[in-house]
């Protein structure tokens, strides 16, 4: 399993901002999440999984009634060009997760698999590695 960190950001606009978490790191494509790539993410007590869904998917609409009945959320991987491979995640599954816009976060991941933690505040602010 490897590990890096990251915080979740606050976007939108006139002022309104909401949470939301981007991973953009150069690994992504090496653990399976190729542009396109549906991907299943629940949250947790202060956390998200993220799980890659490109195998055994018998119905979409079977995974995303699952998926909402876990209080989660179905994205796809974009491809953002030269920059690569890119996730976002936005305000509903950030919150149900007990996230908010400044939290600072341990990701941890391996092959289709990416868990994202709340690390104690009293870490103070962490540079983004992601």
């Amino acid at each position: 399993m490897n590990i890096g960190t990251l915080s979740v950001l606050g976007t939108g606009i006139g002022g309104f901002l909401s949470p939301a978490i981007v991973l953009r790191p150069p690994w992504l494509t090496d653990m399976g999440f190729t542009s396109g790539a549906l991907v299943q993410v629940l949250p947790e007590s202060g956390g998200l999984f993220f799980i890659l869904c490109d195998e055994n998917i018998r119905r979409y609409s079977e995974l995303l009634q699952v998926t909402e009945e876990k209080d989660g959320e179905l994205i796809t991987v974009d491809c953002c060009g030269r920059r690569g491979m890119r996730m976002e995640i936005g305000s509903y599954c950030i919150r149900n997760a007990g996230l908010d816009i400044g939290d600072n976060l341990i990701v941890q991941y391996e092959y289709g698999l990416i868990r994202v933690r709340k690390l104690p505040e009293q870490l103070g602010p962490l540079e983004n590695e992601f």
